[in-house]
């Protein structure tokens, strides 16, 4: 009944004063917020979460976001037909990560139904526990670590992710998408869109490759050469097996010309993301220019960079909390990097690039990794 309501009470309590009374108390208790399963135009959030947060900002608007640590809080499921093969390699160390990897398989047996899993990590693991992870849907590979230590541990990254699209190709899986096991997917839909990206921009000019190679705008770099993000690719399955080529570090700087460890070309650190990338493109026969305007025209022509919040994705590594670390800042006159929007404007030709306007040199690096030409 209405005359029960504690909002009508009031308002007869205290009449016209209700209003700036209600105002006063709101501004009071705003920072404490309590209530995460509120229902905002139909929907809440989660469904249950037992904390609460404290929120003292001043000179900035704070908001928030909250992900399901376990899956039987996460009631989202696929909504697409997927009809291409498609396959998830899950690559690296597990170590402290079981029980995270443990939920966020749980979750793609709810968002990614009938999608090959394949978990590639080492012998060295617990296997006796990660086999336990093993379904209809999940294959779990045990490979031997790389005899060459690399920097970036790049041979393992290589190994790893090798066996995991070797295994894919073996059994018929087109494409794939390649993530860490510390990386975890919540969008429902993320490999219809991602398929769909790959129709709707395909490769403009005839080549080696298959597909563009689509990455995120995690710490992929519009000023640090060839700095395509490894955590989470989505390609042809071809593509993605030469860009992780099972020829070593070493052996593959060699090959293609790069020099000898360390490796440094153009004051660049060529290694982990870097050395990939790069030698992906050598692979397409391109002599590369290390510059802006080269690795910029790679971008644009090879790849396909998508914002991380698409996918909803979160890495469960170095400041997780904070929502859009690395590729968000107000505090500098550009953001560091690219963006869905940023590739977007790179691919439309007819709109002109000022990234120069503000830094028109690449990142340069010393022997210590330290940034020596920039501050941001």
């Amino acid at each position: 009944m209405k005359i029960l309501r504690s909002k009508y009470i009031l308002k007869k309590i205290f009449g016209k004063k209700y209003k700036i009374i209600k105002s006063y108390f709101y501004n009071i208790f705003r920072p404490f917020i309590f209530k995460f399963d509120k229902k905002i135009d139909q929907q809440s959030l989660v469904k249950k979460e037992k904390g609460f947060i404290i929120n003292g900002t001043v000179n900035n608007f704070f908001t928030y976001h909250l992900r399901p640590k376990k899956s039987d809080n996460f009631h989202l499921f696929s909504s697409s037909n997927v009809n291409e093969k498609v396959g998830i390699i899950i690559q690296g160390n597990i170590g402290n990560n079981y029980s995270f990897l443990k939920e966020t398989l749980k979750i793609y047996e709810k968002i990614f139904p009938n999608i090959q899993i394949i978990l590639s990590t080492w012998k060295s693991e617990s296997q006796i526990d990660i086999l336990k992870l093993e379904s209809k849907n999940v294959k779990i590979l045990f490979n031997e670590e790389p005899n060459e230590k690399s920097p970036g541990n790049t041979n393992y990254q290589i190994m790893s992710t090798y066996a995991g699209l070797k295994y894919a190709q073996e059994i018929g899986l087109e494409y794939c998408l390649k993530q860490r096991t510390d990386i975890r997917i919540y969008k429902n839909d993320a490999i219809a869109y991602l398929l769909s990206l790959l129709k709707i921009f395909p490769l403009k000019h005839k080549n080696k490759f298959k597909n563009r190679i689509i990455s995120t705008s995690l710490t992929t770099l519009k000023y640090r050469l060839f700095s395509i993000s490894d955590y989470v690719l989505f390609g042809n399955t071809k593509d993605l097996l030469l860009y992780f080529d099972n020829l070593d570090y070493s052996k593959s700087l060699i090959k293609h010309n790069f020099g000898h460890e360390p490796c440094f070309i153009q004051d660049t650190p060529v290694e982990a993301e870097i050395f990939l990338c790069a030698r992906y493109l050598k692979q397409n026969n391109e002599n590369l220019d290390w510059n802006l305007d080269f690795w910029w025209k790679s971008v644009k022509e090879y790849f396909c960079i998508i914002d991380s919040i698409s996918l909803d994705l979160i890495w469960a590594k170095y400041d997780y909390d904070i929502e859009h670390r690395f590729y968000k800042s107000y505090s500098n006159k550009f953001s560091r990097c690219i963006e869905f929007s940023d590739w977007l404007l790179l691919y439309n030709e007819e709109v002109e690039n000022n990234w120069k306007k503000f830094f028109n040199d690449h990142e340069r690096y010393n022997k210590d990794y330290s940034l020596i030409n920039y501050k941001y």
